[in-house]
């Protein structure tokens, strides 16, 4: 499925409000890329796109708060009601925050690996909800609904790669510092005091565009990586945080379909996982290989078998030169066989009496007989009801088929 990963202008969206955007298969490979305002952005395809939008991190706010666990736990996304998360997380940031709380939109991630005690540490991050909603209404206007939102940077943690990280940015003037590491988010002037600042985070990772690269290694050296804006929009969408929460957030149906979407996407798409797509086409390639050799292997079986029989009937009987049903022309020839010997075949009258006179009771009289192809004609008196089974057991035995009704009894061979 295409991936279709824009970032939201920080003003207000209109018809002229212009996108930042970049277009993949399912990969991080994009396939393109540009700006665009959100009519001209490209077609969602007749089997969709998952259209991620990236919010600037100029509009967004870092906080950090500690809660009891059991009260965090309880407002963790899709746990608790939109307004009681508002009012816990209003009364936490209080006086940290610069409009009401109806203004503004939340969303909080849990760091499992910080926090002491009964208490367990958490991001919460803040934009405008105002903002934020008519960004996503004209969006949705234009033809693309969003199903994920994610920030452009994410404070590092284990869950985000735990790696601080710098972004040399061309969008304002003069040129902005983007750090992300364990203390937040920070927007900061690209000053020799900034770029110590961030040299003091443990395993900094620098990126820059193209038309900032030679400001940014004035200030950080050969350390600096570039990076491309639709790099930098490929890598924000990867974020395993996602800010459509409490209102924005879907219903739990639609959530575990989102997850379970996702969940496909990456196993069909994503680089790794590609091992085990070529495992399981491997194993499937096996299968088909293995059930068709099974085939082939019971085909040449029973023709071998058929080869075997029509064989024996050519070399027991020279005179057949056609052979279309071996069992049934071989029975034939040996019944002619045994014909020409006088010995009769299993329905001449003979055969027949001599198995009823073995199983017949005493005082049983043949009263007519009636001969023709393959089939006799008995009628008796004197049979009781007692020595039917037995007579009936002893023809079949023989190969016979003997029906006995009204004293007349039907005698003809049983299909071969």
């Amino acid at each position: 499925m295409p991936t279709l990963i824009l970032t939201l202008p920080l003003a207000l969206s209109g018809p002229a409000a212009e996108y930042d955007y970049v277009q993949t298969l399912g990969d991080q490979q994009p396939v393109a890329q540009g700006r665009a305002p959100a009519a001209l952005l490209p077609a969602q395809g007749p089997r969709g796109a998952d259209v991620v939008a990236v919010v600037p991190a100029r509009a967004l706010s870092w906080h950090r708060i500690a809660l009891p666990e059991r009260v965090l736990r309880s407002i963790l996304p899709g746990r608790s009601d939109a307004a009681r998360v508002r009012g816990v997380l209003a009364g936490v940031l209080e006086e940290q925050l610069l409009d009401e709380p109806e203004q503004l939109h939340f969303a909080v991630f849990s760091d499992p690996a910080a926090g002491s005690g009964d208490s367990l540490e958490a991001w919460v991050a803040v934009c405008s909800r105002s903002w934020l909603q008519a960004s996503l209404q004209a969006l949705e206007a234009a033809g693309h609904a969003v199903g994920r939102i994610v920030a452009e940077c994410t404070p590092s943690t284990p869950s985000t790669g735990g790696t601080a990280s710098a972004w040399v940015s061309a969008d304002m003037e003069p040129a902005q510092l983007l750090l992300c590491s364990a203390q937040g988010v920070s927007l900061l002037p690209l000053l020799p005091a900034t770029a110590g600042l961030a040299q003091a985070e443990t395993g900094l990772e620098v990126f820059a565009e193209p038309a900032v690269m030679a400001l940014a290694q004035s200030s950080f050296g050969n350390q600096v990586t570039l990076q491309t804006r639709a790099q930098r929009l490929l890598n924000a969408a990867q974020s395993p945080w996602n800010l459509a929460q409490l209102e924005l957030s879907a219903s739990p149906g639609n959530r575990l379909q989102k997850r379970v979407l996702g969940a496909l996407q990456q196993v069909l798409h994503a680089p790794a996982w590609r091992p085990l797509r070529w495992g399981l086409l491997a194993l499937v390639l096996v299968q088909l290989v293995a059930v068709n050799a099974l085939a082939w292997q019971q085909r040449r079986a029973l023709q071998a078998q058929r080869d075997t029989i029509q064989a024996v009937l050519q070399q027991s009987f020279p005179e057949v030169r056609l052979v279309i049903d071996a069992p049934l022309q071989m029975q034939r020839a040996v019944d002619d066989l045994a014909r020409a010997r006088g010995q009769g075949s299993d329905t001449d009258v003979a055969r027949v009496l001599s198995t009823i006179a073995a199983q017949a009771p005493q005082g049983l009289a043949l009263s007519a007989l009636d001969v023709s192809d393959q089939q006799l004609r008995l009628r008796f008196s004197g049979l009781d009801a007692a020595a039917e089974q037995p007579l009936l057991g002893a023809l079949a035995a023989r190969g016979l088929r003997a029906q006995l009704q009204d004293g007349l009894l039907l005698v003809t061979r049983e299909a071969r």
